[in-house]
């Protein structure tokens, strides 16, 4: 018999009981007579698990109205909010995060029929755009200009695809993406689009010099026609097309309409003060150079001094104003501006050549001790790091191969330019072909590593989605767990019910009975313990929380102090090794020794690899737990399962007793029934609850994998693209790190050679000017002995009659 039958069969006795006998009529407004201090009691625990219920109750209708009544988003509704989300990260500029979240739109198939997948290419080719991702970025822009847009987006993408286009030296197909944009413009195309159009075009290298300056002129030209914010770039260029075509007049003429103060002056309205100064400051070196070249010197000079002290151009024109007034030949100013470039630069790479001018100017001046120690100075600078390239350069029979080889290594932060002496290093790092080279190393790497993480990532979603269930959902989980809490509250109350019931029945049993239901209670006690220490509230839960991460973070603390001293035994492995190769002509050990010795450091390091992928492993697992801190305990169902059903028992002994009650008891007993009746209808609840998180976790679950999926077919195709990519840049990067270090290694040699040479020509100099000196001090006591003679010959030639 259920607990609702039973209790209409009480009510039905209580309704056959005979009546009461009459009492006396109370007055309006009279008390009624105290209940018994017995009655009240139980009276009172009942209000109190009603008390418990209601708060389960709450509990149990947040999980309904915020978990599983809730309808689920729906395809459109994530798209929609993973595009808001891009949104905000392109606006907070985190290129890196907005591109992710437009990827992943733009590749969903579904969401190209939405309405906002041309932005959200749009976004994405931006994104790519400001992490300077050309090519990525110019094949998602091709894609948006074949798509439906706004006028002022269309103009932006072409803004960004020229821009690209110039960089990338690709120019198909930009004739029709100008033309488009100039009709949307209403036949002139908008400054931005049409000066960015113009410079892309002066860079372009596939055209004859004839069809460059035709192309360029016509493109410049407007913008410097009318005022506005590219004027003075455009007037500029035009400048330097002139230089080019060798129209130096023509040249001079426009570089003066940027610097001129007269109604004739050429000025960008709307752009920052830095970059007009910056135009400002290229057209004074400009015309300094061109007055250089015709010869005139003062005006040359004239120009060289309008640009500030603070200019970054200020060294280099430094260094011009000194061969202008050797042109002069006023060696002494020459020398002065040598002086204020090394001490304004000492450090550019201005100064060695400074530092040479100086002390061809110090021998000209006839300071010989001064030359000297300017050259000297020169060649101790730069003779040991080219002797160090030289020895970098002939440390194998193949230096490409070697260069290879080692940014071939897995070590960590390899970078070529670490090879180099610091003094070395200045010189190679500016060197434009080095940091592109270096630059695709680290993206073969990046995109090496990118693949391999995406791919682990790809296999721990679905072993999580495969072992862990609700863990991999937090919003579900957060419900799971929520629920547990409830259906583990719906047992304390049935706890308290029970003790509840046994102050009300126990009286009435009999001696057997009371025997049963003190074996019930052990039963029950023997559980209580561990039922108490599940949670039942949301601040249970929140400590329960805490406390697992707390130790979560404990050990991944533990983990990163390991990793850093795996990273620091691993960089030693690499010194060690590096040592040994650069120090084996120094040596004289055994070749067999020195392998050995290899081998083993080989298998050090191998072993240290090994430790720390295990100990990626163990991080990566560390931090998939400490998402799930928040579960439920294992076992905790059963926990809770076992006390309920003990619970039960206890009950089944009391409900042989309930018979025997009669009056107030009798309808305390039917609220107790009702109480339980409304426990059983919570449990109702709770498990249509689990149902329906379960229903959408398989939901999700299905979705996701089948998305992961798809996504390891297509790291498939990145990984070997990568991997061709690898085999065709094989040798590459070594031969132009063996092209630069020669370079480097020339300019130092050329720098010691011209102070070596100064170092002769002073020798040679003074030794002219001492042979001068000697044979003006000779012909001056001819010239004496001469004058004597002279003065003299007639006293000598009468001594001689005598």
């Amino acid at each position: 018999m259920t607990a609702t039958l039973h209790a209409l069969a009480l009510a039905l006795s209580l309704g056959a009981a005979p009546a009461p006998a009459p009492a006396q009529a109370s007055k309006p407004g009279a008390a009624l007579p105290p209940m018994p201090a017995s009655l009240s009691t139980r009276a009172a625990s009942v209000e109190a698990v009603e008390a418990q219920l209601r708060a389960a109750e709450q509990s149990l209708r947040f999980v309904e109205t915020q978990f599983t009544e809730r309808p689920e988003p729906s395809s459109t509704d994530s798209q929609l909010k993973r595009f808001s989300e891009g949104e905000v990260y392109s606006l907070l500029g985190d290129w890196a995060a907005a591109s992710v979240l437009f990827y992943d739109l733009v590749s969903d198939p579904d969401f190209k029929a939405n309405p906002r997948y041309p932005e959200a290419v749009f976004y994405l080719a931006d994104a790519l755009y400001q992490q300077k991702n050309d090519i990525g970025a110019r094949v998602y822009l091709r894609d948006v200009l074949s798509l439906p847009l706004t006028p002022q987006r269309y103009k932006e993408a072409v803004s960004r695809y020229l821009a690209v286009a110039g960089r990338l030296q690709q120019f198909d197909g930009i004739d029709a993406y100008v033309e488009k944009a100039r009709e949307l413009s209403g036949g002139v195309l908008a400054p931005d689009i049409a000066y960015v159009h113009a410079r892309g075009t002066f860079k372009r290298m596939d055209l004859t010099p004839e069809e460059h300056q035709q192309r360029s002129r016509a493109l410049f030209a407007p913008l410097a026609q009318v005022p506005g914010p590219f004027r003075a770039q455009a007037v500029y260029h035009l400048g330097v097309l002139s230089v080019q075509s060798g129209d130096y007049p023509a040249a001079i003429a426009e570089f003066q309409r940027i610097v001129s103060t007269g109604p004739d002056a050429v000025v960008s309205t709307g752009i920052p003060e830095a970059e007009a100064q910056r135009f400002r400051e290229l057209a004074f070196l400009s015309l300094g150079r061109l007055m250089y070249e015709t010869g005139r010197y003062d005006e040359a000079l004239d120009h060289y001094g309008q640009i500030p002290r603070e200019s970054d151009r200020f060294p280099e024109s430094l260094l011009e104003v000194a061969w202008t007034y050797v042109r002069k030949q006023d060696f002494t100013q020459a020398k002065n501006a040598t002086d204020i470039l090394l001490l304004v630069a000492p450090d550019s790479q201005l100064a060695p050549e400074g530092r040479i001018l100086q002390g061809h100017l110090l021998q000209k001046l006839h300071q010989y001790d001064e030359a000297l120690e300017t050259y000297d100075g020169v060649a101790n600078m730069f003779r040991p790091a080219r002797d160090k390239v030289d020895a970098l350069l002939r440390v194998n029979h193949d230096p490409v191969a070697y260069f290879d080889n080692l940014l071939a290594r897995n070590e960590r932060s390899l970078d070529v330019s670490t090879l180099l002496p610091p003094l070395a290093l200045k010189y190679a790092s500016t060197q434009k072909e080095v940091a592109d080279a270096v630059r695709m190393v680290g993206d073969l790497d990046s995109g090496r590593q990118g693949a391999g993480e995406a791919k682990a990532i790809a296999e721990r979603i679905l072993e999580a989605l495969d072992a862990r269930g609700l863990e991999a959902f937090p919003e579900l989980q957060e419900g799971y767990v929520r629920s547990e809490a409830v259906d583990t509250a719906l047992t304390a109350v049935e706890q308290s019910l029970v003790q509840a019931e046994a102050q009300l029945v126990e009286e009435k049993l009999t001696p057997a009975e009371r025997e049963k239901l003190l074996v019930a209670q052990g039963a029950r006690e023997a559980q209580r313990l561990r039922f108490a220490a599940l949670p039942t509230t949301n601040k249970e839960l929140e400590e329960r929380r805490a406390r697992m991460q707390a130790k979560v973070d404990a050990v991944d603390r533990e983990a990163f102090r390991v990793g850093y001293e795996l990273q620091s035994l691993h960089a030693n492995a690499a010194a060690i090794r590096k040592w040994v190769e650069d120090t084996r002509d120094e040596r004289q050990a055994d070749p067999a020794e020195e392998r050995e010795f290899l081998v083993q450091l080989q298998a050090e390091i191998a072993t240290l690899r090994d430790l720390q992928a295990e100990l990626d492993r163990t991080r990566a697992r560390l931090a998939s737990e400490r998402q799930s801190t928040d579960t439920s305990l294992e076992g905790e169902a059963a926990i809770r399962a076992r006390y309920s059903a003990a619970l039960q028992q206890e009950h089944a002994v009391l409900r042989a007793g309930e018979s025997r009650l009669s009056g107030e008891d009798t309808r305390v007993l039917l609220r107790m029934h009702a109480v339980r009746s409304r426990i059983d209808s919570l449990r109702g609840r709770v498990a249509v609850a689990r149902v329906a998180l379960r229903s959408r976790l398989e939901h999700r679950v299905k979705s996701i994998r089948d998305k992961v999926r798809a996504e390891q077919v297509l790291l498939q195709g990145y990984e070997q693209e990568v991997a061709a990519a690898s085999g065709d840049a094989r040798n590459l990067v070594g031969r132009i790190a063996y092209d630069s270090f020669r370079r480097v290694r020339q300019q130092f040699y050329d720098l010691v050679l011209k102070a070596d040479t100064g170092t002769v020509d002073v020798a040679f100099s003074r030794t002219q000017d001492n042979a001068a000196n000697i044979q003006k001090v000779a012909r001056e006591k001819a010239d004496a002995l001469r004058a004597l003679d002279l003065e003299f010959k007639d006293v000598l030639s009468s001594e001689g009659g005598d």
